[in-house]
Protein backbone atom coordinates (compact mmCIF):
# COMPACT_ATOMS: atom_id res chain seq x y z
CA UNK A 1 0.00 0.00 0.00
CA UNK A 2 2.55 2.20 0.53
CA UNK A 3 3.97 2.63 -2.99
CA UNK A 4 0.19 3.08 -4.29
CA UNK A 5 -1.61 4.92 -2.12
CA UNK A 6 -3.84 6.48 -4.33
CA UNK A 7 -4.73 2.91 -6.52
CA UNK A 8 -8.08 1.76 -5.66
CA UNK A 9 -7.99 -1.33 -3.73
CA UNK A 10 -10.66 -3.38 -2.13
CA UNK A 11 -8.86 -5.63 0.73
CA UNK A 12 -10.57 -8.91 1.50
CA UNK A 13 -9.98 -10.44 4.97
CA UNK A 14 -12.01 -13.16 6.78
CA UNK A 15 -12.20 -11.45 10.11
CA UNK A 16 -13.63 -7.54 10.29
CA UNK A 17 -11.81 -5.01 11.77
CA UNK A 18 -14.51 -4.53 14.44
CA UNK A 19 -17.54 -6.34 15.47
CA UNK A 20 -20.14 -3.38 16.62
CA UNK A 21 -23.66 -3.62 16.88
CA UNK A 22 -23.37 -7.16 17.60
CA UNK A 23 -26.65 -9.26 19.91
CA UNK A 24 -23.92 -11.84 21.13
CA UNK A 25 -21.35 -11.17 23.19
CA UNK A 26 -17.93 -10.63 21.26
CA UNK A 27 -15.38 -12.52 22.11
CA UNK A 28 -11.55 -12.61 21.20
CA UNK A 29 -11.97 -15.39 18.18
CA UNK A 30 -14.71 -13.17 16.32
CA UNK A 31 -12.01 -10.29 15.67
CA UNK A 32 -8.96 -9.23 15.03
CA UNK A 33 -6.99 -8.50 17.93
CA UNK A 34 -7.32 -4.70 19.07
CA UNK A 35 -3.88 -3.49 18.02
CA UNK A 36 -3.93 -5.72 14.75
CA UNK A 37 -7.06 -3.87 13.96
CA UNK A 38 -6.18 -0.49 14.89
CA UNK A 39 -2.84 -0.78 12.72
CA UNK A 40 -4.91 -1.88 9.57
CA UNK A 41 -6.87 1.15 10.44
CA UNK A 42 -3.81 3.57 10.41
CA UNK A 43 -2.45 1.98 7.19
CA UNK A 44 -6.30 2.41 5.46
CA UNK A 45 -6.22 6.02 6.91
CA UNK A 46 -2.76 6.83 5.21
CA UNK A 47 -3.90 4.78 2.01
CA UNK A 48 -6.83 7.06 0.00
CA UNK A 49 -7.46 4.54 -2.42
CA UNK A 50 -8.34 1.48 0.24
CA UNK A 51 -12.03 2.18 0.16
CA UNK A 52 -13.50 -1.20 1.03
CA UNK A 53 -12.67 -4.16 3.82
CA UNK A 54 -14.83 -7.21 2.68
CA UNK A 55 -15.28 -9.64 5.87
CA UNK A 56 -17.87 -12.68 6.43
CA UNK A 57 -16.38 -14.15 9.89
CA UNK A 58 -18.93 -12.85 12.01
CA UNK A 59 -21.71 -14.33 9.38
CA UNK A 60 -24.34 -10.97 9.22
CA UNK A 61 -24.51 -8.27 6.86
CA UNK A 62 -23.04 -5.17 8.56
CA UNK A 63 -21.50 -2.01 7.37
CA UNK A 64 -19.53 0.20 9.08
CA UNK A 65 -17.44 3.17 8.49
CA UNK A 66 -15.12 4.98 11.39
CA UNK A 67 -13.67 8.11 11.93
CA UNK A 68 -10.15 6.25 11.80
CA UNK A 69 -10.75 5.86 8.18
CA UNK A 70 -13.89 7.26 7.14
CA UNK A 71 -13.00 6.69 2.74
CA UNK A 72 -13.09 2.92 3.75
CA UNK A 73 -16.32 1.10 4.09
CA UNK A 74 -16.14 -2.20 6.66
CA UNK A 75 -18.09 -5.17 4.88
CA UNK A 76 -19.61 -7.64 6.62
CA UNK A 77 -21.35 -10.44 4.58
CA UNK A 78 -23.80 -13.03 5.74
CA UNK A 79 -22.69 -16.94 5.12
CA UNK A 80 -24.28 -18.85 2.81
CA UNK A 81 -25.01 -21.88 4.93
CA UNK A 82 -27.65 -20.55 7.08
CA UNK A 83 -29.90 -17.93 7.52
CA UNK A 84 -30.70 -15.67 5.54
CA UNK A 85 -29.36 -18.41 3.57
CA UNK A 86 -27.61 -16.09 0.45
CA UNK A 87 -24.48 -14.40 -0.59
CA UNK A 88 -23.33 -10.93 -1.52
CA UNK A 89 -22.52 -10.05 -5.03
CA UNK A 90 -20.04 -7.34 -5.17
CA UNK A 91 -19.62 -5.38 -8.91
CA UNK A 92 -16.49 -3.04 -9.35
CA UNK A 93 -17.29 -0.20 -12.22
CA UNK A 94 -15.41 2.55 -12.95
CA UNK A 95 -17.68 4.87 -11.35
CA UNK A 96 -18.00 3.24 -8.25
CA UNK A 97 -19.32 -0.09 -6.91
CA UNK A 98 -22.38 -2.09 -5.99
CA UNK A 99 -22.97 -4.96 -3.52
CA UNK A 100 -25.89 -6.59 -2.94
CA UNK A 101 -27.31 -9.72 -0.91
CA UNK A 102 -29.02 -11.86 -2.76
CA UNK A 103 -31.21 -14.95 -1.46
CA UNK A 104 -30.63 -18.72 -2.40
CA UNK A 105 -33.42 -19.99 -4.66
CA UNK A 106 -34.28 -23.51 -4.83
CA UNK A 107 -36.93 -25.06 -2.75
CA UNK A 108 -34.16 -27.42 -0.15
CA UNK A 109 -32.19 -23.91 -0.01
CA UNK A 110 -35.57 -22.25 1.00
CA UNK A 111 -36.15 -25.05 3.28
CA UNK A 112 -32.99 -25.10 4.90
CA UNK A 113 -32.76 -20.82 5.57
CA UNK A 114 -36.58 -21.71 7.19
CA UNK A 115 -35.08 -24.41 9.67
CA UNK A 116 -31.92 -22.13 10.69
CA UNK A 117 -33.94 -18.88 11.21
CA UNK A 118 -34.16 -20.42 14.98
CA UNK A 119 -30.85 -20.55 15.90
CA UNK A 120 -29.88 -18.98 19.03
CA UNK A 121 -33.59 -18.96 20.53
CA UNK A 122 -34.33 -17.15 17.24
CA UNK A 123 -32.13 -14.04 17.45
CA UNK A 124 -29.99 -15.04 14.45
CA UNK A 125 -32.34 -12.71 12.12
CA UNK A 126 -31.83 -9.72 14.20
CA UNK A 127 -27.86 -10.71 13.94
CA UNK A 128 -27.83 -11.65 9.94
CA UNK A 129 -30.12 -9.70 8.53
CA UNK A 130 -28.11 -6.31 8.96
CA UNK A 131 -29.71 -3.24 10.94
CA UNK A 132 -31.30 -2.20 7.74
CA UNK A 133 -31.19 -3.02 4.07
CA UNK A 134 -28.56 -0.73 3.50
CA UNK A 135 -26.03 -3.28 5.59
CA UNK A 136 -26.81 -5.78 2.91
CA UNK A 137 -27.30 -3.61 0.00
CA UNK A 138 -25.65 -0.55 -1.22
CA UNK A 139 -24.16 1.75 -4.43
CA UNK A 140 -21.14 4.25 -3.77
CA UNK A 141 -20.18 5.96 -5.86
CA UNK A 142 -16.20 6.79 -6.47
CA UNK A 143 -13.48 7.50 -8.94
CA UNK A 144 -12.33 3.58 -9.66
CA UNK A 145 -11.00 4.51 -12.79
CA UNK A 146 -7.32 3.75 -11.56
CA UNK A 147 -8.05 0.11 -11.11
CA UNK A 148 -5.60 -2.49 -13.06
CA UNK A 149 -4.77 -5.82 -12.30
CA UNK A 150 -2.07 -6.18 -9.61
CA UNK A 151 -0.42 -9.29 -11.16
CA UNK A 152 0.08 -9.42 -15.00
Amino acid sequence: MKEHKEQPTVVFGHHPLTVRDSVFPVTAGQRLRRDQARTILEAYGAAPGVFLHHAGHTHRNKRTVLPQAPHVTLQEVGAVKEYPGGFCLLRIHSGGYALNFYRADGAAARAWTERSRWVAAGLWPHHALGRSVADRNAVAARDLSGIRRAFS
